[in-house]
């Protein structure tokens, strides 16, 4: 006889959930990465500006 493959719907869908979640994590990431770059971008501008006034 054929089994239909009920007893793992779950585990799907918990793989999906898991895997949504570590997609989350994923763009968080990369959204604070992109913000410390620009921040890091900024901090670099600033100095550059002090440096060019001081000489």
């Amino acid at each position: 006889m054929a089994e239909l493959g009920i007893d793992h719907a779950g585990n799907g869908l918990g793989e999906a959930r898991h895997q949504a979640r570590q997609a989350g994590y994923v763009h968080h990431v990369h959204v604070m990465l992109v913000a410390a770059s620009i921040a890091a971008a900024g901090i670099l501008a600033v100095a550059a500006t002090m440096m060019t006034t001081l000489f």
